[in-house]
Formats: structure tokens, C-alpha cells, sequence
């Protein structure tokens, strides 16, 4: 799909539009798109859902700033409401078409741009200044962790871990 028709399509969008980027080669993509199928046909009429091909679609991605694979994009009345980075369980995306189709705004969850940029930067300067006071491990250390506490939501491994430490204290 190229520009021009993905914006036309969504001005002429009267329901809400969940915009599911994904790739043939993408095992994330893969496990998802049965689960999004299957909320599509539960919600059809209430909540529109449009799967587009990275590959076939590169323009529209960087129009969209998609970076990575799959995403999902929720717009209302023609504006972008949220954004999913990341394959979610069937539990989120089922609260999340549902939200939709109830008329409720859905939540943006993780962190927001601006929190990342300030930990971040935090954390570098937390670093630095350990790092300049001879290797001062405290402040090392507090630094890392304050940058990671700015991508922990964006890291596949943190993600596979806190699933199977869910899964043994039987929260999942």
C-alpha cells in the first residue's frame, strides 16, 4: 500500500483502525497474525483491522516511522491513538480490540519518548561522573540501570525472562 491510499483509506475510516505491519520471514508477525485474524472477524464492524507487508510497504514505513517489526498502530478518526511495538499476548490484544470496540480510548503503555530521553540521559551523566571519580562502581552501576530503565520495554530478552519468571510464579 502505498501513501497516498493508506491516508485516504484511513480519512474514509468511520471505526476505529488497528494497522498491523508485518513480514513473511518475521516469527514475532507469525505467532500474532492468527490472533489478530481471529479478533478481526470477533469485532467486525466495530473495529477495523489492516495487515500490510513491511516488505511490499518500505515508503509507508518510513512515513509512519516504523523501525521494527511487528508494530501495531491504533488510529482514531484518523489519528494515530497508540502504538505497539513487539509481539503482545493474545490477552493485550484481545483488551485492546475490545477498548475499541467499546468506545474507550485505549491506554499507551511502557514508557513515554520524553521519560526515555530523560533516563537516558540521566543515566549517561550518572555514569560519566562515576566513571570520571576513578571508576566509582556505585555510580556505574546506578547509571546502567538507569539506562536501562529507559529500553527495558524494547528488549526481547527482558521480555522472554519476565515471561518465564510470570509463568513459574504462576502469574500467566
Amino acid at each position: 500500500m502505498n501513501k497516498q491510499a493508506f491516508y485516504e483509506k484511513l480519512n474514509q475510516s468511520s471505526r476505529p483502525v488497528v494497522v498491523d505491519l508485518w513480514a513473511p520471514w518475521c516469527g514475532p508477525c507469525k505467532m500474532v497474525k492468527p490472533i489478530l485474524e481471529k479478533l478481526a472477524k470477533e469485532y467486525e464492524g466495530r473495529v477495523d483491522l489492516w495487515q500490510i507487508n513491511a516488505d511490499d510497504s518500505q515508503a509507508l514505513l518510513g512515513e509512519l516511522k516504523v523501525y521494527g517489526i511487528p508494530t501495531l498502530i491504533v488510529y482514531r478518526e484518523g489519528k494515530e491513538s497508540i502504538r505497539k511495538v513487539g509481539a503482545k499476548s493474545a490477552s493485550e490484544l484481545h483488551n485492546l480490540f475490545e477498548s475499541l470496540a467499546t468506545g474507550n480510548v485505549p491506554t499507551p503503555t511502557g514508557v513515554s519518548n520524553i521519560d526515555r530521553y530523560i533516563r537516558m540521559g540521566a543515566g549517561i551523566a550518572v555514569a560519566g561522573i562515576g566513571w570520571a571519580t576513578h571508576m566509582n562502581w556505585f555510580l556505574l552501576i546506578i547509571g546502567t540501570a538507569l539506562m536501562f530503565s529507559a529500553v527495558y520495554d524494547r528488549c526481547p530478552i527482558w521480555r522472554a525472562l519476565t515471561t518465564q519468571f510470570k509463568k513459574l510464579t504462576g502469574q500467566v
